[in-house]
């Protein structure tokens, strides 16, 4: 089990477990944290920035306005990835790192 990391929500912190995070967006200077249950939470810190300090070992930069957790990746594609049955956008210049960052087996 991965350490969890915690945000600030409603003037309290809440813990999230990185395992139950799908993906994150941006929206201007916030984020948007997506939860396995359907839940999101938005965040006041760039999306860079909160890459920063999730587990690198499972987040992976897709775009620039997206991060996603590689556990809940279903198929790739050269331009984009689904996720949960959503299909989002892999830039051209990260496609190269997504895949150094899979295990492959060919």
């Amino acid at each position: 089990m991965l350490k969890p990391f915690f945000i600030w929500q409603n003037k309290e912190l809440k813990k999230i477990n990185p395992e139950e995070v799908i993906c994150l967006s941006t929206e201007g200077n916030y984020t948007r944290i997506y939860l396995a249950d359907k839940t999101f939470y938005l965040v006041r810190s760039s999306l860079s920035r909160t890459l920063k300090k999730l587990p690198p070992e499972i987040f992976i930069k897709i775009h620039r306005s997206f991060i996603v957790a590689v556990h809940h990746i279903s198929t790739i594609h050269k331009d984009h990835l689904v996720v949960r049955n959503v299909a989002l956008p892999i830039a051209k210049r990260y496609y190269r790192s997504v895949l150094a960052k899979l295990n492959i087996i060919e």
